[in-house]
């Protein structure tokens, strides 16, 4: 007997219990949000609840995302001018015209030489500041004399400059 009572001495109290004798627990610890408006709560808030249910509660925060309203600024044409150097011929400014500008064909370069000769100036073509920055730079590598110019800034003859190919090219000097 003595190995037993020592052995219930270290062993839970409840465990020579009987089992009606375990008091039962019941745990309250579930919050939940109530946006409905009923319940005890009062209109919001966090509510302490008594649930059994097992799970999880998903909480959402929708964010209201204000849309700035941007005004569009249209962005200044400018116009690719091609200046007389009377050094280069038309066949070569033709050749050059139409390497640098892809849209021009072979006529419309041949016009824009004749404008230029005549006129000292000519329009090539009118673009955004930035592509019209390539056109003349790549005239410049092929050693013609170009320059850039915003529309509303723009001085002189339009010669026979427009959109997608105006009029201006590189006029010959005396061959």
């Amino acid at each position: 007997m003595a190995l037993t009572a020592s052995i219930t001495a270290f062993a839970p109290s409840s465990a020579f219990l009987p089992k009606t004798a375990i008091p039962s627990i019941r745990t309250i610890s579930s919050l939940e949000m109530s946006d409905k408006g009923g319940g005890g709560g009062g209109g919001g808030g966090a509510e302490v609840a008594k649930s059994t249910k097992k799970g999880l509660t998903t909480i959402t925060i929708d964010k209201i995302e204000q849309e700035q309203e941007q005004e569009e600024i249209p962005e200044e044409q400018w116009r690719v001018v091609l200046h007389n150097d009377e050094v280069h011929t038309f066949n070569y400014v033709i050749q050059s015209l139409c390497k640098v500008i892809g849209t021009l064909d072979r006529k419309r370069a041949f016009d824009i030489c004749v404008v230029t000769h005549g006129q000292g100036k000519a329009t090539i073509t009118k673009s955004w500041k930035a592509q019209a920055m390539k056109y003349c730079l790549g005239m410049q590598r092929q050693g013609l004399t170009a320059s850039i110019s915003p529309e509303s800034k723009f001085t002189g003859e339009d010669g026979g400059g427009g959109e997608g190919g105006g009029g201006g090219g590189d006029g010959p000097g005396t061959e």
